[in-house]
């Protein structure tokens, strides 16, 4: 993911970096149980939302050369909050006939998935794009690489759901990246490419603190929009 990045202006803090450093990786690592593992029910919010914005992104899509990328990633995406559902009903997450919204989700969460309709709705294909596949789609492979063994060494089979995520991503990741322009990284779009990383990878962070349980007086303090690049 580094390598597409590259490319980029440089924002105030590496947005890789500011993902991994959360400290939901280090409460993850120590999990023990299925106790320590319930922000798996805000990941069913996220994924709804992001399987909503890849469809949305498809159906509202006019220009001719991202269409067969955009469906693609939206059929393959379509079925991901269903079987992670069954995912939950079969590992003991939800009780019988429990609705996996019964636990309401978090502002962050709320956040990070509501900027991906947002990009969809408000933004161009190439804020889309860095948004939805390098980005997010990045760092959900990432993501994904280090909680999979984690819920196999619980006895929580990674399958379905999580199965597919090893693979996915990454190819989900660079889809339409070789359709939007390249810049200089010092120029005014690679500045505007750095910042679309920087906030994708904020509300991330945002999100992945509140999932490890990290009180709003604790967590890192992040730069504003307008330090950016300064």
């Amino acid at each position: 993911m580094q390598t597409q990045l590259n490319g980029m202006a440089a924002p105030a803090e590496n947005p890789l970096r500011l993902v991994s450093e959360s400290p939901f990786y280090a409460k993850l690592a120590d999990a023990r149980s299925i106790n320590d593992v319930q922000w798996i029910r805000q990941l069913y919010y996220l994924s709804c939302d992001f399987t909503s914005a890849v469809a949305l992104r498809y159906g509202s899509c006019l220009d001719p050369r991202f269409r067969e990328a955009f469906g693609e990633h939206a059929a393959e995406e379509v079925t991901h909050p269903h079987d992670l559902t069954v995912w939950m009903r079969e590992f003991g997450f939800l009780a019988v006939d429990e609705e996996p919204t019964s636990v309401p989700p978090s502002l962050e969460t709320l956040a990070y998935g509501s900027y991906f309709i947002r990009s969809v709705m408000r933004e161009p294909i190439s804020h889309q794009v860095i948004t939805l596949n390098l980005m997010a789609e990045g760092m959900a492979r990432d993501m994904f690489a280090t909680i999979n063994p984690k819920l196999a060494g619980l006895g929580l089979t990674p399958k379905g759901y999580w199965k597919v995520h090893e693979k996915a991503d990454m190819k989900h990741q660079i889809l339409g990246l070789d359709l939007i322009s390249d810049h200089e990284p010092d120029s005014p779009a690679g500045r505007r490419y750095a910042r679309i990383a920087w906030e994708v990878a904020s509300l991330a962070r945002q999100a992945l603190d509140s999932w490890g349980g990290i009180p709003p007086e604790l967590r890192q303090k992040l730069p504003i929009p307008q330090d950016l690049n300064t």
